[in-house]
């Protein structure tokens, strides 16, 4: 089980997809950055940080997110299949072994590809420009507003771990779509459409606080965050695993 782990996560870790999701996640930054170019020359401290990723307004990265996370490996159990390596796989560790690697590992990439970034950014943040108190006068609302206030480091690392939360959970999304729907566009595509198509009506519904994009840019409430990603969690670990397990071996 270790070795195939491993193995499982090197195959992710060196595909081409996590690059392209490595790249995709640098360019966000990089043009949030750049419309902000200007606030580089007023602020001191964490500017560089802020002006690329939190405080951004529509952010592509906020967008893009979810395409970001799943590109990596949450289409990897499609490709198992139409390769045929997926029957191979079963005859060597069982379903309950396979779900439980092809789940760790997914979710595990998809921490990686949008974390990975965001912490870079913000080691050339402290380490190129100097220290300083960066506020800006209306400061910010939603979760975790409080610890803004006292620390923007401390706010800066736990948007970071937040993301990779995120990450971990929407890859995951998409692999357990993908045990119900075996297409590999529909198991990166669909992840977005769930995160980004309430926005839409959400707000006719005064439900605001409640749309899926304001967990990761803390729109909402912590707990709202907490409550919608527990839900997520298990939602995805339940069904996915009902349905790989009852999947029939003739569509494998």
């Amino acid at each position: 089980m270790k070795s195939n782990l491993f193995l499982e996560f090197k195959r992710g870790l060196l595909s081409k997809k996590f690059f392209i999701a490595i790249f995709l996640n640098c360019l966000c930054l990089a043009v949030g950055i750049y419309n902000n170019r200007l606030a580089l020359l007023m602020f001191k401290g964490l500017v560089l940080f802020y002006m690329g990723y939190i405080l951004t307004p529509a952010n592509m990265l906020t967008v893009m997110v979810p395409i970001i996370v799943t590109l990596p490996f949450a289409a990897s159990f499609v490709e198992d299949k139409e390769r045929f390596f997926l029957k191979n796989l079963l005859i060597r560790e069982s379903r309950t072994q396979y779900f439980l690697k092809k789940y760790l590992i997914t979710g595990l990439l998809g921490s990686l590809a949008v974390a990975l970034p965001l912490i870079l950014l913000l080691i050339i943040n402290l380490f190129f420009f100097p220290k300083g108190d960066f506020s800006l006068g209306s400061g910010v609302l939603g979760a975790f507003h409080e610890i803004y206030e006292r620390s923007k480091l401390a706010y800066s690392i736990i948007a970071i771990i937040n993301a990779a939360i995120f990450g971990f959970i929407y890859a995951n999304i998409g692999l357990t779509i993908s045990f119900f729907i075996h297409n590999k566009v529909v198991a990166i595509v669909a992840p977005f459409l769930l995160y980004i198509l309430p926005a839409f009506f959400f707000i006719y519904l005064n439900l605001s606080q409640f749309e899926p994009s304001a967990t990761f840019d803390f729109g909402t409430r912590a707990y709202i965050i907490a409550s919608e990603f527990l839900f997520l969690l298990m939602t995805s670990i339940i069904a996915g695993y009902i349905k790989f397990i009852k999947i029939d071996r003739d569509e494998i």
